[in-house]
């Protein structure tokens, strides 16, 4: 559950401090899964009213290099986690790719799995970590933060799992060739030697998404030209399924 639903400031690996506030996947839920999103705006129980305080200044400001979409929370990660919620099986073994705050990994994590939260940005791995820790997650090493570039075409450095997620990670078209090629590769497996895990993979993504187009026309060359974006429940026998998001009619309650 949410210890406190105030900002608060996060001290990070480099010894700066930003703040944060814990956002939850239902408001009116106390115990629902929560991460960190990044706050522009001060702790008020932590700052003085001093002009000339210069460690309140730096906590309003992201370490240089740091992407500010990398730190907040998207109606697609509330949808993802919902649906992970709902139907994710709970011995899989769950990876996010570009997890930004990470709402869909800490859900899985709070139904069981164990967890691989990946992401280019190291800010970002670092309030998912806070976040996984302040819930208990981290025993065991059953949840694990690792950077990883959506955009190479290094497939050695992904972790193997039961399952795959991308939620909204089409920012440019380089990450859509990259999230394509990724894809791509992963699904190969199954039909491989390599292992006998059965992989999966989720992806959603808000219909106004220019690059996701670039996604699935890729996806339809190089696996299945019959692909689709869909708005139906996952199915779970099915290795790849597309989510068509409305960020109009996410529930927050």
């Amino acid at each position: 559950m949410i210890v406190s639903a105030h900002q608060r400031l996060l001290t990070l690996s480099c010894g700066s401090q930003i703040n944060v506030i814990p956002v939850p996947l239902r408001r009116d839920d106390t115990n629902s899964s929560w991460c960190y999103a990044f706050s522009l705006s001060p702790p008020l129980h932590d700052i003085d009213d001093d002009d000339d305080d210069q460690s309140s200044k730096e906590s309003t400001t992201l370490p240089s290099g740091t992407n500010f979409l990398a730190t907040q929370v998207w109606p697609s990660s509330r949808i993802a986690a919902s649906i992970i919620e709902q139907h994710m099986d709970h011995s899989w073994k769950v990876c996010e790719l570009g997890c930004g705050p990470g709402l869909p990994s800490l859900t899985a994590a709070k139904k069981g799995a164990e967890v691989i939260a990946t992401d280019i940005d190291e800010i970002a791995l670092e309030m998912v970590e806070a976040a996984a820790k302040e819930q208990g997650y981290l025993v065991d090493n059953r949840f694990r933060t690792q950077k990883f570039d959506l955009t190479s075409r290094q497939t050695s450095d992904l972790p193997d799992a039961d399952l795959y997620i991308l939620s909204d990670v089409f920012e440019s078209g380089t990450v859509a060739e990259g999230a394509a090629f990724h894809v791509q590769s992963l699904l190969s497996k199954n039909n491989s030697n390599q292992s006998d895990r059965q992989r999966r993979v989720w992806v959603f993504a808000q219909s106004d998404r220019a690059q996701r187009d670039s996604f699935l026309n890729l996806m339809k060359q190089t696996y299945d030209e019959s692909l689709e974006w869909s708005t139906q429940s996952p199915d779970l026998n099915r290795e790849l399924w597309l989510f068509d998001l409305d960020e109009t009619i996410v529930n927050y309650n």
